[in-house]
């Protein structure tokens, strides 16, 4: 089901849009933004998968004895540099 969103872009973001669709790349301006959704969710899942792999192998090295961090110190830190990228 498809819903109807009011928001508002800086000019130089409408101007993107336009010009794609003006470019036949897209339909509508709908279509450009539900793109760049569907990119950001898959860009956010790509993220999640990274920090879970991440975290299994310090898991993995934590257990080996010789770490010198907690898991605990080592999930704050990944979280923290994960929130610095996402912007």
């Amino acid at each position: 089901m498809n819903e109807i969103l009011k928001i508002s872009l800086p000019s130089e973001m409408v101007d993107a849009i336009e010009s794609r669709v003006k470019a036949g790349n897209y339909s509508s301006p709908s279509d450009v933004l539900q793109e760049a959704v569907e990119l950001l969710l898959q860009r956010e899942s790509d993220d999640e998968l990274r920090l879970t792999s991440i975290r299994s192998r310090v898991a993995g090295s934590l257990g080996d004895g010789s770490a010198d961090i907690s898991m605990d110190e080592m999930d704050d830190w990944l979280e923290k540099l994960a929130e610095e990228n996402r912007h």
